[in-house]
């Protein structure tokens, strides 16, 4: 075997080459462009575990560092809990008959005078002043029996605005008159003021000696 460099046509040098060496020439490039080709048509090798795990604890580029990315359905749980969150609550009235049975069946005036009262307030709230007008009355009764002069002071004045409400400035001043009575021995001073000062608007007397009811 020869090998041959030509240049510009002339044969600058003349190499022969024979037996297995030539041979091994002419085979080592073929092997060579090989072994290219089979590393590139190669398919990649799978990932390792460890290098798996690696990756998904790097975050993506939407995710804060140190925060795991949301699942949807979580998301969406965390939603829907923060718009009933966002939702008013309707207010819910007490259920004023059933703790007044309740107080009665253990005769408990006191708490019964104050349940009457609240009942009463919220009867006036919703327009129907005569059931309230009832409900205030029994509130006096047993703040009486039980001694619960700020009760039956706090009644007195519903009473008495009421009764000015509804053009009785007599039954009115009754109410205040008592009421005043009342706040002066519980020495509430601010109470027993605004009721003065009531009295006084409404041209009530001072010297009135009045029933207790």
């Amino acid at each position: 075997m020869s090998v041959s460099v030509a240049m510009a046509g002339l044969v600058v040098a003349v190499i022969e080459i024979t037996g297995l060496a030539g041979t091994l020439a002419l085979l080592v490039p073929i092997v060579l462009l090989l072994i290219v080709i089979l590393r590139t048509r190669r398919p990649p090798e799978p990932r390792s575990e460890k290098a798996t795990a690696v990756l998904r604890a790097i975050p993506s580029s939407d995710t804060p560092p140190g925060e795991a990315a949301p699942r949807e359905d979580a998301s969406a749980a965390v939603a829907e809990e923060r718009a009933l969150e966002a939702e008013p609550m309707a207010a819910e009235s007490a259920d004023w008959p059933e703790l007044i049975r309740a107080a009665e069946a253990e005769n408990n005036q006191a708490a019964l005078a104050s349940l009457y009262l609240s009942f009463a307030r919220d009867e006036i709230a919703a327009g129907r002043v005569d059931q309230a007008a009832d409900h205030l009355r029994s509130s006096v009764r047993s703040a009486a029996k039980s001694r619960f002069a700020a009760i039956q002071a706090e009644a007195r004045l519903e009473l008495a605005e009421l009764a000015r409400a509804a053009g009785d400035l007599t039954t009115a001043c009754e109410h205040w008159q008592i009421a005043r009575a009342l706040f002066h021995d519980l020495k509430q001073k601010a109470e027993l003021g605004e009721t003065e000062n009531l009295m006084r608007k409404h041209g009530c007397p001072t010297d009135w000696v009045l029933n207790d009811f």
